[in-house]
């Protein structure tokens, strides 16, 4: 019972991290649209999932820097508003 429930866990991470991409990317194409708080609300969720998901080290340092990317990306136009 325990492998079932492991292997459960490792799916539902693995989707959790396709999840984060399809969010970041999101995120983009609103901010490339000028929707900033849309994008700002994207990038929450994709930062929601990441911080529950029991991701490869080597893989969530990949969508940690392409967070970082999307942040930066949603933060100038925010900051240059306020």
């Amino acid at each position: 019972m325990e492998t079932v429930l492991a292997r459960l866990r490792a799916k539902t991470d693995r989707e959790l991290g396709i999840l984060v991409v399809k969010q970041l990317h999101r995120a983009r194409k609103y901010a490339g649209n000028g929707a900033y708080r849309d994008a700002a609300k994207e990038y929450q969720t994709a930062k929601a999932l990441l911080s529950v998901a029991d991701i490869a080290p080597a893989r969530r340092a990949r969508l940690e820097c392409m967070m970082k990317e999307v942040h930066q990306t949603i933060e100038r136009p925010l900051t240059a508003v306020a």
